[in-house]
């Protein structure tokens, strides 16, 4: 079993330090690491530098700017290779057990159907109450989204689904949306019990950090990036316009040892469309779709064609 831990950071040094460390320090050998920082200005980058130094299985890459949580984790995910799984895990979660990652990855083995596993750190992420089986007796069950804070994708998975969505944003419904696919695609979805092997630390006294909880709202707000963006593209699966098997929206460059970013080509069609969608189809007070309707955009599209 092979798995390769992805970690984003951006600012945040005090629980990128937890985070980090009790990574290191409780996971047992046999894995890869990468960690990319999002621009981080508080001396993140130093302390990362520092450590990939020291830890030849630590990848690091730094980014010129703040691309968000779904860019970088797409290219964390360039170094997974052959890997048999992919973790990605918030720069807030604290490692309290050597057996966190392998009860993922056990659950995963033991039950094929299953097409992701994740931690369950929300309580809207609801449990379906049909239990499933781990090898140390640990609490696991099916479930309907799969949390991105810590949450492991088999290569199976991530070879017929592709990358994280890239059309939300710094902050989104990356994980609901992959959530949403992989079930469309017929896997099933586990949630596992965190208590007394990891916990998210995002919200604990002292550590919210206003910056990013300002940059959260106002994403999840808008329309291109929030809810609403998640009810078109789940829309646009539906109707066969986007295909499960997701691209990138953005090419990575790499010069001077830091990453910067261009506009694949391939993903302007899918740009012009949400765009086109988000003007068009109406919300409710909620900022949910209040009704889904094509006919703008197809009407648009033979525009295009005949013009």
């Amino acid at each position: 079993m092979r798995a390769h831990l992805a970690v984003v950071t951006w600012n945040r040094l005090a629980l990128t330090r937890i985070c980090v460390e009790s990574l290191l320090a409780l996971t047992p050998p046999g894995y890869t690491l990468t960690i990319v920082d999002n621009g981080s200005e508080d001396g993140t980058q130093e302390y990362l530098q520092g450590l990939a130094t020291a830890r030849p299985h630590v990848r690091l890459k730094l980014l010129s700017r703040n691309m968000g949580l779904c860019v970088a984790s797409n290219l964390a995910w360039d170094d997974a290779a052959d890997a048999d799984y992919c973790v990605k895990l918030d720069n807030d979660i604290e490692i309290l057990s050597p057996c966190w990652l392998e009860r993922l990855t056990s659950l995963l083995e033991d039950h094929p159907r299953v097409g992701m596993a994740s931690y369950r750190f929300c309580h809207w992420h609801e449990p379906s109450h049909q239990p499933l089986t781990l090898r140390d007796g640990g609490a696991a069950e099916l479930t309907t989204v799969c949390g991105g804070g810590c949450v492991c994708v088999p290569r199976a998975t991530r070879e017929r689904l592709g990358f994280w969505n890239e059309g939300y944003g710094r902050y989104g419904h990356e994980d609901q949306d992959y959530s949403w696919r992989a079930s469309k695609a017929g896997y099933a979805l586990a949630s596992l019990s965190p208590d007394g092997v990891i916990r998210h630390l995002g919200y604990a006294e002292g550590m919210t950090d206003a910056a990013i909880e300002r940059s959260k709202i106002t994403s999840n707000q808008s329309r291109l990036s929030g809810e609403a963006a998640y009810h078109l593209h789940v829309l646009l699966f539906e109707e066969g316009l986007l295909p499960l098997r997701m691209m990138r929206k953005y090419l990575p460059v790499e010069k001077d040892g830091r990453f910067s970013f261009a506009l694949n080509p391939a993903y302007r069609p899918v740009q012009k469309l949400l765009t086109r969608l988000a003007q068009t189809v109406p919300v409710d007070a909620s900022g949910r779709l209040s009704r889904l309707d094509l006919s703008a955009w197809r009407h648009g599209e033979r525009h295009d064609r005949e013009s």
